[in-house]
């Protein structure tokens, strides 16, 4: 596999005359779990925000590979985002296998995909369950496996709130995040969590300055 990096160069981001971002450069590798901690207002929700493609920035470039970021390439990053969207009523496998589809894998492949990593999880009896009756913590589970069945070495990116580092749900997260970069993908965790959480994980870590964003 050749090495990707995922890249921000220069980020530069202002609302008004508030300067959440100043000339944020930094890169990310495949097969690296990376922290981007700081502060609440530091510029990590606007950072990720740029790089999904959700806002523009004011100066600087985010790239994939070294080529700018596309759409397409946008629709292979997965996004854990703090409030689970996913479909109540829906049934476990079939709620995945719809999910991957979105992320370009073919029915049988997703179908296959959604079975696998549900049993690696053990989540494989729940399979045919709607994910309300599931409790929540295993739908947490469930929502980490849909980042687990994105195309090989796409870009993954966690939200993360957490009071301590040894909370039940970081422990799932962090399990995710080794196993993922074992596989060579790029795994960033972002948010209010101890840097000496994420530096357990061998992990690099970036600290955000909040009162400047870089």
């Amino acid at each position: 596999m050749a090495n990707r990096a995922l890249e921000i160069d220069g980020l530069t981001k202002r609302y008004g005359d508030v300067v959440a971002l100043h000339d944020l450069s930094f890169d990310v590798r495949s097969g690296e779990v990376f922290g981007f901690v700081g502060r609440n207002g530091a510029g990590k929700t606007t950072t990720m925000r740029i790089v999904l493609g959700v806002l523009d920035a004011d100066a600087g470039e985010v790239r994939w590979a070294g080529v700018p970021l596309t759409f397409s390439a946008r629709r292979r990053i997965g996004y854990m985002p703090e409030e689970r969207g996913l479909y109540p009523k829906m049934r476990v496998a079939e709620q995945l296998a719809y999910l991957a589809e979105l992320h370009g894998m073919r029915a049988p492949a997703a179908q296959s995909a959604a079975g696998t990593w549900l049993d690696r999880f053990g989540l494989a009896e729940r399979a045919g369950d709607e994910l309300q009756k599931l409790s929540l913590s295993n739908q947490q589970r469930v929502q980490l496996v849909v980042l687990s069945l994105l195309p090989p070495f796409a870009p993954v990116l966690m939200p993360v709130r957490m009071a301590t580092g040894d909370a039940p749900a970081w422990q799932l997260i962090s399990a995710l995040a080794l196993t993922l970069a074992t596989a060579g993908v790029l795994t960033w965790l972002a948010g209010r969590i101890y840097a000496n959480s994420v530096l357990r994980l061998g992990a690099r870590v970036r600290v955000l300055d909040a009162l400047f964003g870089k």
